[in-house]
């Protein structure tokens, strides 16, 4: 279907749009921990009350038998507060944004910025604690670090709650949204935004979803309302669309500039396997898809070359011993290369090392009915064609490392959906198949930490659209985390 030309996207003011980002949360945060640090140091060491506390707290846990602490402490922490509290805010900032507390409407159930914040906080404890034992740390008072996150846990949450009703009030962050759907899990969804109105979402349009409607008249009339009202989120509240439908859905709300949360049983895969954090409503995920994002694009590709370049210098030794290892054990050349579809459909050579028997791809259409993947992808558990030097490189994907040449070329970046083969690509069974296409391909993926080939080619391509519709740089640290653990542990690789 063609649709008329989308609107264009609504034009905001530099303050509007700092307004809508985590910038005012950042801010939040940081005035939190800087508060904090002053009020503990004030209670820690100025105060009577203070000394007579941590004297008694010391004095019946055995770590001193007296609570002085001296002028020595005090002038260190009021002096060096600049450089402490730069430490204490990098550490922290990080880990709410890697616990999703920067997420903005990713998330309405309130829960999760309480659990998340706390777990931060005891997080930057534990990072504190074991960087003083690992250096003997002796001069800091351990209670010092202890109280000043447990009161920042308290400002944290109490600036937030006076932070969002102001940030209503102002009507900047305001999320006009159409809700699709009139079934009994949209009237819920509908009364718990009116009642909570989390990050001020208002639903200003409603529309029925019938599972026999012409999908060109639905999205046709969501086009018309996203026109109409001026909105910024689609809803879809109805278990009864299909995979392909929520896709066409997603297709259109990008070139819309929408952001989409979709109610669905079908979805499963991001929660079960990937166990990507999501809301639930009734026992169902609410999955959220962003808008994705074309800033700074350039800026993290050639960040992510230079990495290429520094881990192909560190990892040189592992490739010269693979490459004897493949030479001595079987004939046939060190690298295998092949095509590959990378970022809008456009074939490339991918490199690899080789694990397979010399000349194994002419034997393939012979084995073809050993395939274990179903349709789409080609997997065989136990492959005959591969050499037992290959099956070791294979469990632990020592064979992938010669792809940090394709990262270095730009052809591939090092978090982005897989690359397949021609023979998978022209196997292809759904249209909405092809948009993983429309990122870089990368060496590892939400798929390779899911189970890999455990897990189906339609979940694959479910995982694949989730991730270029939510790609940031802290879901690539995470999914590089994880891939570290899935390699040393060999999950569904063969």
């Amino acid at each position: 279907m063609i649709l008329e030309a989308p609107p264009p996207p609504v034009q905001l003011s530099r303050r509007e749009r700092m307004l809508r980002s985590p910038f005012p949360y950042l801010i939040s945060d940081i005035l939190a921990i800087v508060t904090a640090y002053f009020i503990v140091w004030q209670f820690r060491f100025q105060s009577e009350w203070g000394l007579r506390l941590f004297t008694w707290i010391n004095i019946n846990l055995g770590v001193r038998t007296t609570g002085e602490v001296g002028p020595l402490l005090d002038s260190f922490y009021w002096f060096n507060a600049p450089r402490i509290l730069c430490w204490l805010t990098l550490t922290l900032l990080f880990l709410y944004g890697f616990l999703d507390l920067y997420g903005r409407r990713r998330f309405i159930r309130r829960h999760y910025v309480t659990g998340n914040m706390v777990l931060a906080n005891l997080a930057a404890l534990g990072l504190f604690y074991g960087y003083f034992y690992l250096t003997r740390n002796q001069f800091h008072p351990r209670s010092v670090f202890a109280t000043l996150l447990a009161v920042n846990v308290m400002l944290g949450m109490s600036f937030r709650q006076i932070l969002e009703p102001l940030l209503k009030r102002s009507g900047l962050i305001r999320c006009p949204a159409i809700l699709l759907g009139d079934t009994d899990d949209a009237l819920f969804i509908d009364r718990y935004l009116t009642v909570r109105q989390p990050h001020d979402i208002q639903i200003v349009a409603r529309s029925p979803f019938n599972p026999d409607e012409n999908m060109n008249s639905l999205l046709a009339r969501l086009t018309g309302l996203v026109r109409q009202h001026r909105t910024q989120l689609i809803l879809c509240a109805d278990k009864r669309m299909t995979v392909a439908q929520i896709m066409q859905i997603l297709e259109l709300s990008e070139a819309l500039h929408q952001e989409v949360k979709v109610l669905s049983e079908k979805l499963n895969v991001v929660v079960n396997e990937a166990h990507m954090p999501v809301d639930f409503f009734r026992e169902t995920p609410l999955v959220h898809f962003a808008i994705p994002s074309t800033r700074f694009i350039w800026l993290r590709q050639s960040a992510t070359q230079l990495m290429a370049a520094v881990l192909l210098l560190l990892t040189s030794p592992i490739f010269l011993a693979i490459a004897l290892l493949l030479k001595a054990s079987s004939r046939g050349a060190v690298f295998f290369t092949q095509e590959r579809i990378g970022i809008n459909r456009k074939p490339f050579r991918m490199f690899k090392f080789r694990t397979m028997y010399h000349r194994a791809e002419e034997l393939q259409a012979q084995i073809e009915e050993l395939n274990e993947s179903g349709e789409g992808l080609f997997k065989i558990r136990r492959d005959p064609r591969v050499t037992p030097v290959g099956r070791f490189l294979r469990r632990f994907s020592l064979d992938e490392l010669p792809q940090l040449v394709n990262v270095l070329r730009g052809e591939m970046t090092l978090v982005g959906p897989r690359p397949l083969p021609r023979r998978d690509y022209a196997n292809y069974y759904e249209e909405w198949h092809y948009s993983r296409h429309s990122g870089l391909p990368g060496l590892t993926c939400l798929w390779q930490i899911s189970g890999r080939s455990d897990i189906s080619f339609h979940n694959m391509c479910i995982l694949d659209d989730y991730y270029l519709r939510n790609r940031n740089l802290m879901l690539d640290i995470k999914i590089v985390l994880r891939t570290i653990s899935v390699v040393l542990f060999a999950k569904g690789a063969y």
